[in-house]
């Protein structure tokens, strides 16, 4: 028996808790690790759509259209001038 337990024979033998804390930190670090680089990989990828779709609004990649000149400009102010 230790010291301490023949002084104060109440008292019981303590457990190694730092075994058991060590143990469930080494067990939590990998899926810890695992996260904390899907977190980067998901921030990357949504950067990355991001880019592309402020490129695709901004119209980088759209066709280039060309000018329709069907409309008679003078009929278009005629109209205009009938609704007020």
């Amino acid at each position: 028996m230790s010291k301490d337990s023949q002084q104060y024979p109440g008292i019981s033998r303590r457990t190694n808790s730092s075994g058991v804390s060590s143990m469930v930190v080494s067990l939590m670090t990998g899926p810890l690790l695992v996260t904390l680089m899907g977190a980067r990989t998901l921030a990357n990828t949504l950067e990355q759509v991001g880019i592309v779709s402020e490129e695709f609004f901004r119209g980088v990649r759209l066709p280039n259209l060309q000018n329709v000149h069907s409309i008679d400009v003078g009929a278009i102010d005629h109209t205009d001038s009938e609704c007020l």
